[in-house]
């Protein structure tokens, strides 16, 4: 009898978080978007074509309130050291464009970086330094987690 009622609970439970937030299960709804943290280690392409899966893509950070909420959420719950965002310079080194082609006005970049250190850093990520998540770029083929984003 126990399991039954925690069953109809549990049930219950979902299906109100499911009807009060318009994201996707597992995303976390900020502003006008839905974010997906992962837990899983790929390379860019590979993060980017698992977020094209979900309906989604690589989030654009594009404020800092955004930025705030970003690093913040994956500071607390998250935790991984490095998480890709959705942008590269591989078209015109040191031009930083979101995916589509859109240009990145705002940023928020590590000290000292972009650096393209030993070349090849061609791809946007955020890196736990000090505790905080700062923006990065990095080699594409370096497995890191990585952040989706679903607009509303």
């Amino acid at each position: 009898m126990r399991l039954a009622t925690a069953y109809v609970l549990l049930c219950t439970l979902v299906s109100v978080v499911a009807i009060s937030s318009p994201c996707p299960l597992g995303f976390v709804e900020h502003n006008n978007s839905c974010y997906w943290f992962s837990k899983t280690l790929v390379n860019f392409v590979e993060a980017r074509s698992f977020c094209q899966s979900f309906g989604s893509h690589l989030a654009k950070v594009t404020s800092k309130v955004e930025d705030d909420f970003v690093s913040g959420h994956a500071a607390r719950h998250g935790k991984a050291a490095n998480y890709w965002l959705g942008a590269t310079d591989l078209n015109v080194e040191g031009t930083w464009l979101w995916e589509g082609q859109q240009a990145m006005n705002y940023s928020n970049w590590s000290r000292d970086q972009p650096d393209n250190f030993s070349g090849g850093e061609h791809c946007l990520d955020i890196k736990q330094i000090l505790g905080n998540y700062l923006w990065n770029d990095e080699k594409c083929n370096m497995a890191a987690n990585f952040i989706c984003e679903k607009e509303l």
